[in-house]
């Protein structure tokens, strides 16, 4: 009696432990070759100076149209070059959510935010398959230049839209794949299509584009309707 309650007992934490297990990452996802996510030992390159002037960041943020007061979330946070910013757009009545897989680039945002007296941030360290946002907690999610690196874009799509508040949007900016002139390599450009195609299919729709940007796309998408 006691060896069959033993090994049901194994039996049934062998299956949780299946249950629970991420899926295998991919390596290419609806005809696109999914690329490496950049190590935190290039965080560097995120905060040099003639970012702005490359990618006119200014201008991408002002189009976010933040709010004082506002929940918003900044998916593949790196090292906080957008993070603090909007952390100052939605003021101390506002939170931000930086998520990250790579726990130094945390600790390099920390120390950035603590230096300009920053304290509406709140850091997570997400997994590859789950951004761990609080259900229902944001008013927009920005993502810069990282969904093509995800790994497990439906599930990381399914968590952003659990994160969501009913008329939350997603933003996605990424390098235009359509222009052979944007210096940066194909597996890190999206076109507009392959975004659009890629979202619609996991639960969202587009409700807006801003075209203005140098290098990148901006879509906005919106919870689709069940």
């Amino acid at each position: 009696m006691h060896c069959r309650f033993l090994s049901f007992l194994l039996l049934a934490l062998g299956l949780q432990a299946q249950t629970s297990a991420p899926p295998p990452p991919l390596t290419e996802y609806q005809g696109r070759i999914i690329a490496q996510t950049m190590h935190w030992q290039g965080a560097g390159w995120l905060i040099r100076h003639k970012r702005d002037r490359e990618e006119a960041t200014l201008r991408m943020r002002e189009e976010l149209k933040l709010k004082p007061g506002m929940a918003v979330c900044d998916m593949g946070s790196g090292n906080g070059y957008h993070t603090l910013p909007m952390a100052e757009a939605v003021g101390k009545d506002g939170k931000v959510y930086a998520v990250e897989v790579q726990p130094e680039m945390i600790e390099m945002l920390k120390k950035r935010a603590e230096a300009k007296g920053i304290t509406n941030i709140v850091s997570i360290i997400g997994e590859m398959h789950d951004p761990m946002l609080p259900e229902a907690s944001c008013d927009l999610v920005l993502l810069v230049d990282v969904y093509h690196e995800f790994s497990h874009p439906e599930q990381m799509l399914s968590g952003i839209r659990k994160a969501l508040k009913p008329d939350g949007v997603v933003v996605l900016v990424e390098f235009r794949a359509e222009d052979d002139s944007v210096p940066i390599k194909p597996e890190h450009k999206m076109t507009k299509a392959q975004i659009n195609k890629e979202l619609v299919s996991n639960g969202f729709k587009l409700v807006r584009e801003f075209d203005e940007l140098p290098w990148q796309h901006m879509m906005f998408f919106g919870l689709a309707k069940e």
